[in-house]
């Protein structure tokens, strides 16, 4: 217990003015208040034991994986004549290990997610396609499809995440109809290079122009519709 150092009254804690004679209590015999707080400090009870659960998730999935691969391979040097159905099913399996490692969230950014699933595909693409010892189709038709797929769904999502309406998620399907509108027509073309017609929008036109025009009606009622009806929707479908 503390002591007024003028009159000489008691003091209880953490009093910085003396009650009777009004004398400022040095800070060096105050209590801190901090010291013991009037309520126990909050603690989680319910721990977050995501991580352990997708570590279990990819180690079993990666045992069962190679499991199997090993009875591939030996399925694979038994029978005569080999048969490329062997490696085709070793390559998807062992890609099929990356995909998983990248869906549950180890690469904590979308839009390093979508690079890598990218040159995933890509680079299975090539191994399925070097199997007979030449690259025909991984080059021409997988490399320019998967390389502008990727480019325009990273920039759709830098786009939206540097936009102003990162918090409105039905904006969502804007974006991605929009990418998909370019998207489209890139295909198209790079079908009709390998096969030797023209360069010519047909079926993509027709698919890019319902895209845009979805986009434009959803962005539109947006903006169109009272703000008490937003938050109703956002009440309804938790968005």
């Amino acid at each position: 217990m503390a002591y007024c150092c003028k009159c000489g009254v008691a003091l209880d804690e953490h009093v910085a003015v003396c009650p009777l004679c009004h004398f400022e209590i040095p800070d060096d015999l105050i209590e801190k208040k901090n010291k013991e707080l009037p309520y126990p400090k909050a603690i989680n009870a319910h721990v977050d034991n995501s991580g352990v659960v997708k570590n279990k998730i990819l180690y079993a999935y990666a045992m069962i994986s190679f499991a199997i691969v090993l009875i591939l391979l030996v399925l694979n040097s038994i029978i005569t004549p080999t048969h490329q159905y062997f490696q085709y099913a070793i390559v998807g399996i062992v890609a099929s290990i990356l995909y998983l490692f990248l869906f549950l969230g180890y690469i904590k950014r979308l839009t390093y997610i979508l690079m890598c699933l990218g040159l995933l595909t890509w680079l299975m693409c090539v191994f399925l396609d070097s199997l007979d010892n030449q690259l025909v189709w991984s080059i021409t038709w997988a490399l320019p499809i998967i390389g502008a797929m990727t480019f325009i769904f990273v920039i759709v999502r830098i786009l939206y995440v540097k936009g102003k309406h990162t918090n409105h998620f039905i904006f969502i399907p804007v974006y991605i109809c929009t990418g998909l509108a370019i998207l489209i027509p890139l295909i198209e073309l790079t079908i009709r290079f390998n096969i030797g017609l023209p360069f010519k929008l047909t079926w993509s036109l027709i698919a890019t122009i319902s895209l845009v025009a979805f986009s434009t009606v959803v962005a539109g009622l947006y903006y169109q519709t009272p703000e008490y009806i937003k938050e109703r929707l956002i009440r309804i479908f938790h968005i």
